[in-house]
């Protein structure tokens, strides 16, 4: 006659393991009726054990391993082997998927339904699973990485609705089948949710031969999150196009929309642009969130040197102040930064911006319209009959904004504009080359600030290590100017949860401030060389961006390889 195993309770467990006492055991006991909660989650709450006490003590009672180690990535061929309404009902999560033994390895932190998971997940899957213990919290951690973060699974039930369809033709997307419930709808639903999830700062869904790939751009970098079937493609843009208020049946020419989305009591404002290509229109979503048209300038990645610097800049009642860098490199969101710490009841600020991508209270902004004729120019002419303090001009993109912008600078006006230049000291060779007269350009142009965005690390696995050659070679200048002294450099480490396995989490600039002092202004009048302005600039105590980059590297704030892979050093 075989014997049935029982299991103790997992207070006496712990009694037993010596990690609580009969008296704290009760104690706890009364607690969870008063509080309603697991016995686990008060004996937790009241310091008498942790979580991993708890956890190891099932492992032992019922025989199930400990994941020791939580997987910072989970193969999407495991995501799909379980949807998440089954993980929800069984308590399951898979971690990972053996090639070679076939197994798929999950992970639970409910002991009492391992045996039903078991026998359901072999015959959802035909395959034999393997089952590690982790704790709630864990668990959590878990579920959210794999179900709420990683887009693949739902998208991969989806896809087998559509498989299952009679024909290619009954999945096409009309208008009047944009419901709610089409798949059309619940992806583009899926995709902006989950973008949203993971901070991706623009969506970019794009057709191929066969498949529709949708990759988010998440702290500057592109990366695939999933793809949807091709049937699907013309139902996804109309619905997005719906949404942007565009021209649904305009399929040959780019088009430009914009919406928003509210999610936990935040706005989210996305810029639309289709574009047609071989395989069908591409969309690519440009996601700003509202809130940052707040942001103060000293949370924009200056250091404190470039910070004085750039205020010493921003408070002379007239001239030009230029940010230059490439497209994507935070230039208007340094322009909102200046213009909240400018702005005063005592003053009257407008900007011309294409578009206006943040919306600052207390300033008066303006859309530029080329269609019907309002442009950058006009706009500034229209400003300097507005009694004007401050102008904002979103981009100097040809010589007649230069040469206006020029002249509201020289009739006792502060100017504020953006310009494509690689470096700061560029910005002046850039002006010259549109046709501006550098007498004109010399009185007029107070300074410029270059920049470019680099990721940080993630502060729970950045790793320290001996400054290397590099870091010493630049850091030599920066002893000398900035009094600083250094024995450390950061790098990225391996990843984890916190970075989802990157390493990094997050992106902050890197800046060069070049003040137009007597000097610079000389030889601007005498046409001398980008190389000579940027030499000058240095000798009087500009911080290129590659030694700002290198700074924020002994701070541990991002890396040397990040740093080189947006700046260079000469």
């Amino acid at each position: 006659m075989a014997f049935r195993k029982t299991y103790k309770r997992i207070g006496d467990l712990l009694i037993e393991r010596g990690l609580i006492t009969p008296e704290q055991l009760q104690y706890a006991l009364n607690k969870r009726g008063e509080e309603k909660k697991p016995l686990g989650e008060v004996l937790v709450d009241l310091g008498l054990v942790s979580w991993e006490d708890i956890t190891h003590a099932l492992s032992e009672q019922y025989g199930i391993p400990v994941l020791e180690s939580i997987p910072n990535k989970v193969p999407e061929k495991a995501i799909r082997m379980i949807p998440k309404q089954q993980s929800e009902k069984l308590r399951i999560v898979p971690i990972d998927y053996d090639e070679e033994t076939n197994t798929l390895i999950v992970a639970t932190d409910d002991v009492l339904k391992v045996n039903t998971a078991t026998q359901e997940i072999r015959f959802l899957t035909g395959k034999p699973p393997k089952v590690y213990l982790v704790s709630p919290p864990d668990y959590a951690d878990l579920f959210k990485r794999v179900y709420e973060l990683e887009p693949t699974l739902d998208l991969a039930e989806l896809r087998l609705e559509v498989d299952q369809s009679e024909s290619a033709a009954a999945v096409e997307e009309t208008v009047e089948a944009l419901t709610e419930t089409s798949p059309a709808v619940r992806i583009v639903n899926f995709i902006i949710d989950k973008a949203l999830a993971q901070g991706a700062s623009d969506i970019h869904i794009e057709p191929q031969e066969n498949i529709v790939q949708v990759r988010y751009r998440i702290d500057g970098l592109l990366r695939k999150v999933t793809d949807f079937p091709k049937t699907l493609h013309s139902g996804v843009v109309s619905r997005i196009k719906i949404m942007s208020k565009l021209d649904i049946s305009e399929k040959r020419l780019p088009q430009d929309g914009k919406f928003f989305v509210r999610k936990n009591g935040e706005q989210f404002d996305f810029r639309v642009s289709t574009m047609p290509s071989i395989f069908g229109e591409k969309v690519v979503m440009r996601i700003l969130r509202v809130s940052a048209a707040n942001q103060k300038l000293e949370e924009l990645g200056f250091s404190n040197y470039n910070y004085k610097r750039l205020k010493h800049l921003i408070s002379h009642p007239y001239g030009i102040v230029l940010i230059t860098g490439p497209t994507g490199s935070g230039k208007s969101t340094t322009l909102v930064g200046i213009l909240n710490e400018v702005k005063d009841m005592t003053k009257n600020i407008v900007t011309a911006e294409d578009p206006v991508e943040y919306t600052i209270e207390g300033v008066t902004q303006c859309q530029v319209n080329p269609e019907i004729g309002l442009t950058f120019p006009r706009f500034l002419r229209a400003f300097l009959r507005q009694d004007p303090d401050i102008i904002m001009v979103g981009e100097i993109r040809d010589r007649e904004t230069a040469q206006l912008a020029i002249e509201a600078s020289l009739t006792g006006h502060l100017v504020l504009s953006t310009l494509h230049t690689n470096t700061a000291a560029a910005a002046i060779a850039r002006l010259v080359n549109m046709g501006i007269d550098p007498h004109l350009i010399s009185v007029s142009l107070i300074g410029v600030v270059g920049q470019r965005l680099v990721r940080k690390l993630c502060s729970e696995c950045r790793v320290q290590v001996e400054p290397g050659r590099a870091v010493k070679a630049e850091g030599e200048r920066l002893k000398k100017l900035l009094d600083v002294d250094f024995t450390m450099e950061y790098i990225a480490g391996e990843g984890c949860p916190n970075c989802r396995g990157e390493g990094y989490k997050g992106r902050t600039a890197i800046h060069e401030v070049l003040v137009v002092n007597r000097r610079i202004r000389q030889m601007i009048v005498e046409k001398a060389s980008e190389s000579e302005i940027e030499q000058a600039a240095l000798e009087e105590g500009m911080i290129t961006m590659f030694e700002d980059g290198v700074l924020k590297v002994i701070q541990g704030i991002t890396s040397l390889e990040e740093v080189r892979r947006v700046a260079t050093v000469e």
